[in-house]
């Protein structure tokens, strides 16, 4: 796949696992639940910022750039017109789905977004492109770490579980 196509693929996961962690914060009753997805949204927004400069940057020529400069060309790019599906945001968690479940299917999520990240990484014919492959991937290893975490004391407690220590918002 070309870097453009990878791209793509990328802002889908990042859009469509921005939606999922919108809609798991609004059905979620706990409050520590809310934050957990709330933060996870804020962390798919900054990864689909990150693809989107990259695009910009790819489509006008410019190859890969660093993270920061993808980060300035973010709001050339509106993903929404990309995948103008995106929009209509369906309901991604059947409404039948416990709070544990919804966590599954993120983890879930974040799993494919890893592996995609991962493989992307280790195929990368700069290093801007490497660098920015393998920094998403580590931030979807991060997310999934937490989610798991997050899941066993859920399953376990039967509450939430929120370290302030541990924010699930990382740096991006």
């Amino acid at each position: 796949m070309s870097v453009l196509d990878v791209l793509k693929k990328g802002m889908s996961t990042e859009l469509w696992g921005m939606r999922f962690y919108e809609q798991a914060a609004a059905r979620t009753q706990a409050e520590d639940g809310k934050r957990v997805f709330e933060s996870l949204v804020k962390e798919e927004q900054t990864h689909l910022e990150i693809l989107c400069g990259e695009y910009a940057a790819v489509t006008q020529g410019k190859g890969c750039v660093t993270l920061d400069e993808a980060r300035a060309l973010a709001g050339t790019v509106d993903p929404t017109t990309i995948f103008p599906e995106a929009k209509a945001a369906e309901q991604l968690i059947p409404p039948d789905f416990t709070d544990e479940q919804a966590l599954k299917m993120a983890m879930d999520f974040e799993v494919r977004g890893f592996e995609a990240y991962t493989q992307a990484a280790n195929e990368a014919a700069t290093p801007h492109e490497k660098e920015m492959w393998t920094f998403l991937a580590k931030a979807e290893d991060k997310h999934y770490a937490f989610l798991q975490k997050t899941l066993e004391f859920l399953e376990t407690n039967g509450v939430w579980y929120f370290d302030e220590k541990e924010l699930p918002f990382f740096e991006g």
